[in-house]
């Protein structure tokens, strides 16, 4: 709630002001602007008060929120960190792994390991592909081979 109430007093949906006969319409959640605006003008050292209070209840809020965030803050970073270091050891590792072997063959006649593993990925791919064809081909022959039956029961 705010302090401008310590100022004006509220009945029903008119607001009066507590130091001179200033009254005003004042529907539900309507802003306070124009109270504060009015002790601003009216009364400079209620205003004053007022302006004190509020920034006390702001600064407390303030401090609470950075409290708060701190914690939240700590763990993301900690989270963060851990996640960034795995991500900067198989960097590393990759980039050693490369500076290691200039080409797919190592100088010993070995295939170094990346190597392998396009072939790998290669040779999945074939198979994947020849299942799929096989399937299509079976089918085929299955349709085929009713149809030819069925045309020789019309026979």
């Amino acid at each position: 709630m705010s302090k401008i109430w310590n100022y004006f007093t509220l009945s029903g949906r008119i607001a009066f002001c507590k130091e001179c006969d200033y009254k005003k319409d004042f529907p539900p959640r309507a802003p306070t602007t124009t109270l504060a605006t009015h002790l601003k003008s009216k009364h400079p050292e209620q205003h004053k008060q007022f302006l004190d209070q509020s920034t006390e209840v702001k600064e407390k809020s303030n401090k609470e929120k950075e409290k708060q965030m701190t914690l939240k803050r700590s763990f993301e970073i900690q989270s963060s960190s851990k996640e960034d270091n795995n991500e900067v050891t198989l960097k590393q590792m990759r980039i050693d792994l490369c500076a290691q072997t200039k080409s797919a063959w190592d100088k010993d006649g070995t295939v170094s390991p990346l190597a392998s593993r396009s072939r790998l990925f290669t040779t999945k791919k074939r198979e994947f592909k020849r299942t799929q064809l096989q399937d299509w081909s079976t089918a085929g022959l299955v349709v085929n081979c009713r149809i030819g039956s069925q045309l020789q029961d019309w026979l």
